[in-house]
């Protein structure tokens, strides 16, 4: 009963992306002078969802702990992804993204087959997965072709 709040607070956290992605288009296209404010937005709310489910993962002892485990999995990939797509975007950093998507979908196998609640958290966190792994796959055929 006690990682309910965590996993709600956390989840809707996590939903608070999607209007922060939106700012971001809207900065790349119209602002792209302001577009350093999407970027330490979209940080905050990582490391906030990151830091909120690995506190409940700590403190509760029931079978949410991992849906919380299995939404900091997730954050630690969309980080690497963030960080492939921003800084970091040299060519090892595909193997880091697919070590941590494996870590990551481990998590979601292992929380689909031990929760009984919040069983949709896993699964849309592996269709996201799938999603965001096929687009590597092709940026990475892609990598260093002249397409001009």
């Amino acid at each position: 009963m006690d990682s309910n709040p965590y996993v709600k607070r956390s989840s809707f956290l996590l939903l608070s992306i999607f209007p922060v992605l939106i700012v971001g288009y809207y900065f790349a296209v119209n602002h792209e002078n302001l577009f350093f404010l999407y970027e330490w937005a979209l940080i905050v709310v990582v490391l906030g969802v990151g830091s909120i489910s690995l506190i409940g993962a700590i403190k509760t002892k029931e079978k949410e702990k991992w849906v919380l485990l299995s939404i900091l999995a997730f954050c630690v990939q969309f980080a690497v992804l963030g960080l492939f797509l921003g800084p970091l975007h040299y060519y090892p950093m595909f193997y880091v993204y697919y070590a941590a998507t494996i870590l990551a979908m481990t998590v979601f196998g292992i929380t689909l087959s031990k929760v009984d609640n919040y069983r949709y958290i896993s699964v849309i966190f592996m269709i996201i997965s799938v999603l965001l792994t096929l687009y590597m796959i092709i940026l990475q055929s892609l990598w260093g072709q002249d397409l001009t």
